[in-house]
């Protein structure tokens, strides 16, 4: 396929100003083409001192995060405390598509350049705004950290050791995941601008988007078992055998999650040693019947995996179909085969400076190629350009560079028109559709009964006697709910060409499965994109459609090991620390929809459609892409912190009164550190010349701990946070699922959970969608639909075939239909 010069984002403006929460969200929009200009107070931003720096030399122009998180933009610097300033930045809105801020709630209202000023002045502008609690509730003024807004997210409760503090994850991922979370909800809302010409303002919540990547561990798993999810070392709750495992030269992760894959592990280890017990057919079927052995088998597994070095039991592994990953260190990633094949790590465009390496394309769209075009900005780098010699902005109109605009009456929802069709499992590719139905599209989920996604294989914890109940899960409902669900057997030729009648009143295309599966299906890109010439079809799965690694089976956790965030990550004593959350299912899906929004907006323009295909273990290794910037331009590994931090001090959770509660508190100024010791009854310690500066405080981190959590263990956990917020100090109770739902104001008061219609269960819970677009608000349809649930809608309805027609694919076994349904029954 030719690749043209166009850029996916060619002709949008962006202004951003924003901090470590939002940044990330420019990166994406620039390395895809968008014209981001970066606006800094003069002098440059705080983001600029943040550690470590290339070569070691603390600079404002060699920070490795600022280095990372800005390629491809423009920077300029502007003064909005000065009228003028204020004149300036009102201007240059007035020229753009979007605005991206991270600024508190209220502070740009109060200088006139908030969403009321700036909506007013150009109706079609999108403003984005990510704050720690987002705009409203009574949390909003809180402090916040990344720490902090992880363990009031539910992230810090269910990762690490259960004997050790919840721990956070490296490369302060609640900011990434808000500013993924911003950058998807920027571009639907551009998507809906783009169509009736109205603008709104995103209001994004770190919080919120740490509880929704967290959701697998939140709140539809405690309700439906009862059971509080918490820390299970590398170990995972839902997946029995799963973990690390020692070999001769280090650590391999496992995960076994189906029947195929436990049977196929068994008869590995008979083989190599002997063992006939570990075949004993009890141990056969799901997860659940090895639950009660978990401990024996990890014994079983250690005989195995002591003989093979790491790279012998993955590959073998794999050859056996078998979900093996190694626990990669930030120099084996780098190094890493399969990455190299596909050529990930690319070069930085160098101005004489200096070369710099670091992490590529998230994604690869077929038409617009993802590119860095610039390194990072220098400060004021482009002030004459971007604002003339005389201070003349440039004239840009909105309307004369993208489509037309219509005065459509109303606000329908911002996806609404859209429709998609999906050949999904699990979550990675599921929740791309669930997060564009709960805006609007019309999504149809194509499944078959011979082949049930893994979630159709739930068995009620609470009752197993009464065996599978294929629509109950509660994660069905949170990766699912809002779609429309038809049934195929895709193995016969007849139900491939009505799959492909779908596809042809489609406008996107969603798929996981494993590589090479749907072109043997027949409806692989090259097919589908006859049929369709304008269609966007995204194909995502663990290490991408192109590699030596491309066939291997990974899940999330398999994936956190082999991108380096499990070996990265944690105290510094653990060599992999996991989640119970399968974090990067949720940056995948993130990342792809985003991918997917960028093509549909490619196409509104030009007419053309093109294929997107995702690697997980490269969006992975996308969000640390800071982290390993360590080893990219210094050579060394970095350091494993656990919770503290290279630039604020103290920073860690703290043991409060009760069982295995805690509270997070980050420190990041000396203004903060003497509120600190006032609040504590320790006023004396902010004299104390041990801890004057943030460099002895650093030093002196153990001993700052210590002192603290000798206030905090015998007082309750939201009592801590109450104490030091109203002290202005950055603090948040580590939540469970439980408190996120129960104890929450501010989740409550913002109506974070959905109370969901499920058609076999009345009503239930799930966590809400942080897309925070005030102007087309989302909602979430019916959960709990069976397989072929829509056939009659879809087939009869939408594709106009007769009963007699769905009839006969019926008796041909091509179209499955649902227990108690016939084929000419209404949906």
């Amino acid at each position: 396929m030719g690749v043209s010069r166009e850029r996916a984002l060619g002709g949008r403006r962006v202004l951003e100003l924003a901090d470590e929460k939002g940044v990330y969200c420019g990166k994406l929009l620039a390395d895809m083409g968008a014209d981001v200009v970066k606006i800094e107070r003069p002098g440059g931003d705080a983001t600029r001192a943040i550690p470590p720096f290339w070569g070691d030399v603390p600079d404002r122009d060699r920070s490795l995060f600022f280095l990372y998180t800005n390629t491809s933009k423009r920077g300029v610097t502007l003064d909005l405390e000065r009228p003028d300033g204020r004149d300036l930045f009102r201007r240059l809105a007035a020229t753009a598509d979007l605005v991206v801020e991270t600024c508190p709630p209220g502070h740009l209202d109060d200088r006139g350049i908030g969403w009321a000023a700036l909506g007013a002045a150009n109706p079609r502008l999108v403003l984005t705004s990510i704050t720690p609690f987002g705009q409203t509730g009574p949390h909003r003024r809180f402090r916040s950290s990344d720490l902090v807004a992880s363990a009031l997210g539910g992230a810090l409760h269910v990762t690490g050791e259960e004997t050790d503090p919840p721990v956070t994850l490296a490369g302060g991922q609640a900011h990434m995941a808000a500013s993924l979370f911003a950058a998807v909800a920027s571009m639907i809302a551009l998507h809906h601008a783009t169509a009736t010409g109205m603008g709104q303002h995103v209001d994004i919540s770190v919080e919120e988007a740490v509880a929704s990547v967290a959701h697998i561990s939140g709140v539809g798993k405690w309700l439906d078992d009862g059971i509080v999810p918490k820390r299970w070392g590398t170990s995972l709750f839902a997946s029995v055998p799963s973990g690390t495992y020692p070999c001769t030269d280090g650590l391999v992760y496992l995960m076994v999650n189906r029947s195929l894959h436990w049977k196929a592990l068994a008869e590995w280890i008979h083989e190599v040693t002997g063992n006939r017990d570990v075949l004993d057919p009890r141990w056969e079927g799901p997860s659940s019947n090895r639950y009660a052995d978990r401990d024996l088998l990890d014994v079983h597994i250690c005989e195995l995996t002591t003989r093979f070095t790491v790279d012998e039991m993955y590959r073998e592994g794999q050859r056996r179909h078998i979900a093996f990953a190694p626990v990669g260190t930030a120099r084996a990633v780098v190094r890493d085969p399969h990455l190299a094949a596909r050529g990930f790590f690319v070069d930085v465009p160098d101005d004489g400076a200096g070369g710099l390496r670091c992490p590529g394309a998230p994604y690869r769209l077929g038409e617009t190629p993802w590119a860095i075009t610039r390194r990072a900005p220098r400060v004021g780098e482009h002030n004459d350009e971007v604002y003339g010699g005389e201070r003349g902005i440039p004239a840009r109109s909105v309307a004369s560079s993208r489509q037309a605009a219509s005065s459509a009456p109303g606000r329908p929802q911002a996806l609404a028109g859209v429709r998609v069709v999906e050949f999904t499992s699990a979550m990675a590719g599921p929740w791309v559709g669930r997060l564009m139905a709960w805006c609007g599209a019309e999504v149809i989920r194509v499944e078959s009964k011979g082949h049930p996604d893994v979630v159709r294989l739930y068995v009620p914890p609470w009752a197993p006697e009464r065996g599978t109940e294929p629509e109950c899960s509660p994660w069905f409902t949170d990766w699912n709910a809002g779609k429309r669900f038809v049934a195929l057997d895709l193995g016969r030729p007849d139900a491939g060409a009505l799959a492909k009648r779908l596809v042809g009143i489609a406008d996107v295309v969603i798929e996981n499965q494993t590589t090479g599966v749907m072109d043997r299906l027949g409806l692989g890109w090259e097919v589908l994109r006859e049929v369709k010439p304008d269609l966007v079809m995204l194909s995502t799965s663990g290490y991408g459609d192109s590699g030596p690694s491309r066939h291997h089976v990974a899940w999330g956790p398999n994936i956190e090991a082999h991108s380096g965030l499990a070996s990265l990550s944690g105290f510094p004593e653990r060599e992999c620390t996991v989640t119970q959350y399968a974090y990067p299912d949720a940056v995948s899906a993130l990342h792809g929809l985003f991918a997917v929004l960028c093509a549909l907006d490619h196409r509104a323009r030009t007419g053309q459609g093109q294929y997107v295909t995702l690697s997980q273990l490269e969006t992975t290794v996308a969000v640390i892409g800071h982290v390993l910037m360590e080893y990219l331009a210094n050579g060394r590994e970095p350091v494993r912190l656990g919770n503290r931090s290279l630039d604020a001090a103290p920073q860690g959770c703290y043991r409060c009164a009760g069982e295995d509660r805690w509270c997070a508190v980050t420190v990041s100024s000396d203004a903060e550190w003497e509120r600190l010791c006032a609040a504590i009854g320790r006023p004396a310690l902010a004299c104390d010349p041990r801890f004057a500066t943030l460099a002895e405080r650093l030093a002196s981190a153990a001993e700052l701990d210590a002192v603290i959590e000798e206030w905090t263990r015998t007082r309750d956990a939201y009592a801590v946070m109450a104490a030091l917020q109203e002290a202005g100090v950055a603090a948040g109770v580590v939540q469970t699922a439980e408190d996120l739902l129960r104890h929450d104001r501010q989740l409550a008061a913002r109506g974070f959970f959905e109370q969901v219609e499920h058609l076999r269960n009345g009503r239930v819970v799930a966590t809400g969608i942080p897309l925070g677009l005030t102007g087309t608000p989302g909602r979430t349809g019916r959960a709990g639909a069976a397989v072929g649930e829509d056939n009659a809608y879809v087939f009869g309805q939408l594709l106009g075939m007769s009963s007699a027609e769905i009839d006969r694919f019926v008796a041909a076994g091509a179209i499955e239909m649902p227990e108690g349904h016939d084929a000419t029954e209404a949906s």
